[in-house]
């Protein structure tokens, strides 16, 4: 008897009919939730930088909530691919219109042969939007599992010992986790005032102080790359990591 290559219960065809529902299920979950979750991530602060001449620009601000940000990156990406693989326009579209898209074309998506890569997908992002919304208490996401892709959250505990254990049980080192975080935002040109690079460091279970950072610029290990409209000077996100981890 031919079993459902997602729950292994016999079914006649290669996904059963209840894999399919919770798989709609969790798209439409996806669509009814990016409002908030991208409230959530376009929330930045926002930084000015001079430039030579006199004028002013605005430079890559940061975005508050980091962990929303990343996962409506990673839901805009796999909203995209759905549509690739349906071979279906999306330049125009937003994620809501994709995935909804999507829903229409579940029984084409069904007969692919990575249809389980994509259910599981999609169940993940649902997870990581619900601990968004209702984050689990005195816990801090400080980035992904390098080997399943899930939330890693800690409390301070595992913060100060160094080692934290994902649910899929990997043993994961928290400053690895927390600089694949860094890296991520960092490739984007983050950067910031020393305080507004404290403050966003922290949800991440990184403690540095405004006056640390100003004291590296003092002692030439660290140098700004421009400042703000009221003259403080702004750094590279990923220069001010490098010197807290040297």
């Amino acid at each position: 008897m031919n079993v459902c290559q997602h729950c292994h219960e016999p079914s006649a065809q290669p996904v059963c009919d209840t894999c399919l529902e919770r798989f709609t299920t969790d798209l439409n979950s996806l669509v009814t939730g990016l409002p908030i979750l991208r409230s959530l991530a376009t929330k930045k602060y926002r930084v000015i930088g001079k430039q030579s001449g006199g004028g002013m620009r605005t430079v890559a601000p940061i975005p508050l909530n980091v962990g929303a940000w990343q996962l409506l990156q990673d839901i805009t990406k796999y909203a995209t691919s759905l549509m690739v693989a349906l071979r279906l326009p999306y330049r125009r579209f937003d994620e809501e219109t994709m995935l909804k898209g999507a829903m229409r074309q579940v029984p084409r998506l069904a007969s692919r042969p990575d249809i389980e890569q994509i259910m599981d997908l999609a169940h993940q992002a649902v997870h990581k939007m619900v601990r968004q919304f209702t984050p689990p208490p005195e816990k801090t996401m400080i980035g992904s599992c390098p080997e399943c892709g899930a939330d890693v959250w800690c409390d301070d505990a595992d913060v100060e010992s160094g080692w934290t254990v994902c649910k899929c049980g990997a043993t994961l080192k928290v400053r690895d986790v927390q600089q694949l975080r860094v890296l991520r935002l960092a490739s984007c040109g983050a950067r910031g005032t020393a305080a507004e690079l404290c403050r966003f460091l922290k949800p991440c279970g990184v403690t540095i102080r405004r006056k640390t950072v100003s004291e590296w610029k003092r002692r030439g290990i660290i140098t700004p790359v421009t400042v703000d409209q009221d003259g403080l000077p702004v750094y590279l996100l990923w220069d001010v990591w490098q010197v807290f981890t040297r």
